[in-house]
C-alpha cells in the first residue's frame, strides 16, 4: 500500500517525539516512592496527566466518577461520526501519541487515551464508579478523599474533571406538540437523517458535531438555527497552524488581518454570516469545512434569531437581522423540520469537591483552569 509522504514524515516526526519526550513507564506492580498524587478523572487530561506523574515516579490513585466506558472523558461520550476539528499535529496531549490521520475520529481519539493508559500501569491505579464529592487536609497537611482514609492520604490532588459533562437537554415551550423526533448533538449513533428536514439549534462546537452527522447520513435539508454569529474556520491544517501563532490566545490589534482573509478567501459570498460585533479570538470558533458547501448548494441555511416556541411541523423562529442583539426584534417564520437536534453542549462538571480557597479572586472558574497551583497550596 502506497503511503503518502507527508504522512510518513508525520509518522517520523511522533516517532521522533516519543523517542525523545516520553517518561518511561514503571515496571509492572512497580513500587513507587515519590509523593502520592490523586487524580480526579479519567478522560484526556487525566490520563495524559497521570501517566506524566507515574513515568516520573509518582504513586498515583485515579478516580472516575463513571465505569470503564467512560474512559476518554467526553471523547468516550459523542458520536462516533465525530472527529477532532483541529489538525491532530496542535493535539499532541501526550508525547507517546500516534496519530494515524491529520483529523482522527472518535475511534481513534479514544484508543489513544487507552494505549496511554494501559502503557502506564493506570489500570491497577484507576477507581471507577468513584466519584469525588470532597477533599479534606488531616491534621499532617495530607488530602483525605471522600473522608474515606481507606483510599489513604495523598500530597496533592490533580483535578481533571474537564469542562464537558452531561448532555444539557433544555425544555423548550410546546415542544410536547413537536411531531417529529427530537436528539441531543451527542446521542446519534444509530440514528439516520437520510431524506429528513433536519433543524439543529444551536451554532457552537455541539453543531459541528450535529453537521457532521447529517453529511454522513444524507439528510434532504439542514437548517442551523443559532442565537449569534459564529466564526467558521475551515478544517485545514495551514489555516489552523497560522491561527496557532496568536500566542497570546485573545483579540489583539492584528486581530483584523485573518479575519479579513478569511472574509475573502473562506467566506467569499457567504461574508454576511461572519460575526461583525466578535473578534476571531473572542470565542472559540466553528471548525467545519461542509457548512459553506452545502449552504451553497441550497442543502443548508444558517438562520441568526431565537426560538419562540416548538410547532407541530418544527420551529417557530424570531429571525433577526445582522447586527441585532440575542432576543432583539425580528421576523417570526415557522421553520420545519421532521428531525431537530439540540446543540446545546454539557453542563460544566462540577468543582465543589475542592476546598473554597482554592477558588478565592482572581482566581475563579474558568480562570481556575490556568493556575496549575493555587497560591494558597503552592508549596
Amino acid at each position: 500500500m502506497e503511503v503518502h509522504p507527508f504522512l510518513w514524515l508525520y509518522s517520523v516526526i511522533q516517532w521522533v517525539l516519543d523517542r525523545l519526550l516520553s517518561p518511561t513507564p514503571p515496571p509492572p506492580k512497580a513500587t513507587l516512592g515519590r509523593p502520592r498524587i490523586a487524580v480526579v478523572g479519567a478522560g484526556l487530561t487525566g490520563v495524559s496527566s497521570a501517566s506524566h506523574c507515574v513515568g516520573h515516579g509518582f504513586d498515583v490513585t485515579m478516580f472516575e466518577a463513571g465505569d470503564e466506558k467512560s474512559l476518554g472523558g467526553i471523547w468516550s461520550k459523542v458520536n462516533n461520526t465525530s472527529g477532532l476539528q483541529i489538525h491532530s499535529i496542535t493535539y499532541r496531549f501526550h508525547p507517546s501519541v500516534k496519530w494515524a490521520a491529520g483529523y482522527p475520529d472518535k475511534q481513534q481519539i479514544v484508543s489513544q487515551i487507552t494505549q496511554l493508559w494501559k502503557k502506564y500501569g493506570l489500570q491497577e491505579r484507576t477507581k471507577f464508579n468513584t466519584p469525588v464529592t470532597s477533599t479534606k487536609q488531616d491534621h499532617y497537611g495530607r488530602w483525605i478523599i471522600n473522608d474515606n482514609p481507606s483510599f489513604g492520604s495523598f500530597d496533592g490532588i490533580l483535578a481533571a474533571v474537564g469542562t464537558c459533562g452531561d448532555p444539557k437537554m433544555p425544555h423548550m415551550p410546546n415542544q410536547e406538540a413537536f411531531g417529529g423526533e427530537i436528539f441531543h448533538s451527542s446521542r446519534l449513533d444509530g440514528k439516520t437523517a437520510a431524506g429528513k428536514k433536519v433543524l439543529i439549534i444551536g451554532g457552537g462546537a455541539s453543531a459541528v458535531e450535529a453537521l457532521e452527522f447529517v453529511v454522513h447520513t444524507d439528510a434532504a435539508s439542514t437548517s442551523v438555527l443559532a442565537r449569534s454569529d459564529k466564526w467558521i474556520i475551515p478544517r485545514n491544517a495551514f489555516v489552523d497552524g497560522l491561527l496557532a501563532l496568536n500566542i497570546f490566545g485573545q483579540e489583539t490589534i492584528l486581530s483584523w488581518i485573518p479575519e479579513a482573509l478569511l472574509k475573502r478567501f473562506f467566506y467569499r459570498d457567504l461574508e454576511d454570516l461572519a460575526p461583525t460585533s466578535e473578534g476571531l479570538f473572542k470565542e472559540t470558533p466553528m471548525v467545519n469545512s461542509d457548512i459553506f458547501h452545502q449552504i451553497r448548494d441550497h442543502k443548508a441555511q444558517w438562520l441568526r434569531g431565537d426560538i419562540v416556541r416548538f410547532t407541530e411541523k418544527g420551529l417557530l423562529f424570531r429571525h433577526r437581522a445582522k447586527g441585532v442583539p440575542k432576543g432583539g426584534p425580528g421576523r417570526e417564520i415557522e421553520v420545519k423540520g421532521d428531525m431537530v437536534i439540540m446543540a446545546t453542549g454539557y453542563q460544566r462538571p462540577s468543582l465543589s469537591f475542592l476546598p473554597d480557597e482554592v477558588f478565592q479572586e482572581p482566581y475563579q472558574p474558568p480562570r481556575w483552569y490556568l493556575q496549575v497551583f493555587p497560591p494558597k497550596h503552592m508549596r
